[in-house]
């Protein structure tokens, strides 16, 4: 217990302020004010002052300095999505072949994260994407089938709108015509329900960039709600 006691004693020695006085004596605590005629200092809660007469020398402890406060790095460079990077959506209202011709803007919502190979986020999910009808072609009443290119432009990043290129989708309606039409609309059928978003989020995102997608009717398009896959036909970078 002695040596408990003891090593207890020179620890707070170490940390304490230090007064010798004239006569050779010691005493170690923390100086808590001194001026020209006093000093006070505490030991083991007791506060005692001296005359600056009887001091012989005083040496205080500087205070330790505080912790060095940790920054997080944040990377400031570019953020740039690559050729071919996926850009899932979903469509906010229905695009269709019978009312919405060349140069029509249309927007979607973004339905993940866009994400650069470096693992950071380009855009979040829910931002909003915009796009264009490339081409839009309706059928006749006797012949031919009405057809829609749409692709994606820009991308809204909180103040910022980014301009994108993505390849194009391409909405095929097949007519009922002969038996080589009536096998691309049982084709039609099985992906229309793709396009439809019947079979949830992955299944839709099927619906990728460059394919061209059969739909029944006279029209062709996308309703709303629907999932489609584009993607990136060139590189694009968020300063």
């Amino acid at each position: 217990m002695k040596k408990i006691l003891l090593a207890l004693t020179l620890f707070v020695g170490l940390q304490a302020d230090t007064i010798t006085f004239n006569n050779g004596a010691i005493v170690d605590g923390k100086i808590s004010q001194t001026n020209k005629q006093t000093t006070t200092i505490t030991v083991n809660g007791v506060s005692t002052t001296y005359s600056m007469s009887d001091i012989k020398n005083i040496q205080t402890i500087s205070a330790p300095p505080p912790p060095p406060v940790s920054k997080e790095v944040v990377n400031t460079t570019p953020i740039t999505l690559e050729y071919g990077s996926k850009i899932y959506v979903k469509t906010t209202t229905a695009i269709d072949s019978s009312k919405h011709k060349r140069g029509y803007q249309f927007s979607m919502l973004l339905e993940s994260d866009l994400v650069s190979k470096d693992n950071r986020i380009f855009a979040k999910k829910g931002s909003t994407i915009y796009g264009s009808v490339v081409d839009s072609k309706q059928a006749g009443r006797l012949v031919g089938k009405s057809e829609m290119i749409i692709t994606l432009t820009s991308i809204s990043i909180g103040s910022k709108h980014i301009a994108i290129k993505t390849q194009n989708i391409n909405l095929l309606a097949a007519k009922s015509q002969g038996r080589d039409t009536a096998g691309k609309m049982l084709r039609g059928a099985a992906i229309g329900a793709l396009v439809n978003g019947s079979d949830g989020a992955k299944d839709g995102a099927k619906v990728g960039a460059g394919l061209a997608v059969l739909t029944r009717g006279k029209s062709t398009g996308v309703p709303a709600g629907t999932l489609i896959n584009f993607s990136l036909s060139s590189s694009v970078t968020l300063k």
